[in-house]
């Protein structure tokens, strides 16, 4: 049996080299790695410190990985053992090197894994929190806009322009302002590019026009903000947008 890491390898294993990194195993959630426990001599320790350092600081320095989408910086690792063998499978450390003096010899603990699995887990499990929060969220319904659908985030159906409640110099209440209340939606959503793109210019040529009675007009312009999501294992951009319309 045997373990090479890099240019580190070991020979003189004390169990053998092969296992899974487990997040969810009902859900198939886990990724091949590969256990190093073995005997190393002084400067067989200080080859694989070398490889390990040489992987963590180049490691350490590439983009978050759930944003990059990608595995970045690998070590080459092959193995043998028990008739199962894999060669040169760029790998992540999980577990750095650790090492107990045995005589001579340091009695080395390590662990890799299967870096194109271990991100296939990792957005597979970012995925599945995504749908946990969309599932808690309660189903308001759409509105559309143009030709822009938003899934809203809460209730669109307010007032606005209301008659308020006043003070006389003597401490009475009274009514000013017309007796009637103008209803609006006071939208907060979410759509895609396209969506948003398509709203802005719904937005541009609606202000162009003069609105007939019992249109909804917009009251405010259309804002929004972003965040990434994985849907269906691809990478997308939601716009959560805020606009308020008014009917006339």
């Amino acid at each position: 049996m045997s373990v090479t890491i890099g240019s580190f390898t070991c020979s003189a294993l004390t169990a053998q080299p092969y296992g899974y990194d487990e997040t969810d195993t009902r859900a198939g959630l886990t990724a091949r790695k590969w256990i190093l426990n073995g005997l190393l001599t002084p400067s067989q320790w200080d080859d694989l410190l070398t490889v390990y350092n040489n992987w963590r600081d180049t490691r350490i320095t590439d983009e978050d990985t759930l944003k990059s989408r990608v595995v970045g910086t690998t070590v080459n690792v092959s193995a043998s053992g028990n008739g199962l063998s894999v060669t040169s499978v760029p790998c992540w450390f999980i577990t750095a090197p650790s090492g107990d003096q045995a005589g001579y010899y340091v009695s080395v603990q390590a662990e890799v894994v299967d870096a194109a699995q271990a991100l296939e887990v990792l957005l597979a499990e970012q995925e599945k929190q995504q749908e946990r929060e969309e599932a808690l969220r309660p189903d308001l319904g759409t509105l559309t806009i143009g030709t822009t659908v938003l899934e809203l985030l809460k209730p669109k159906e307010t007032y606005a322009n209301t008659p308020q409640v006043q003070l006389t110099a003597a401490g009475n209440h009274y009514i000013s302002g017309p007796l009637t209340a103008s209803r609006i939606y006071d939208a907060e959503g979410e759509t895609d590019s396209t969506g948003w793109t398509a709203l802005l210019s719904w937005y541009e040529a609606i202000v162009q026009t003069t609105p007939g009675a019992g249109t909804w007009y917009p009251n405010t312009a259309p804002t929004s903000s972003a965040r990434a999501e994985i849907q269906s294992g691809v990478k997308t951009t939601i716009y959560t947008v805020t606009i308020q319309l008014i009917q006339l």
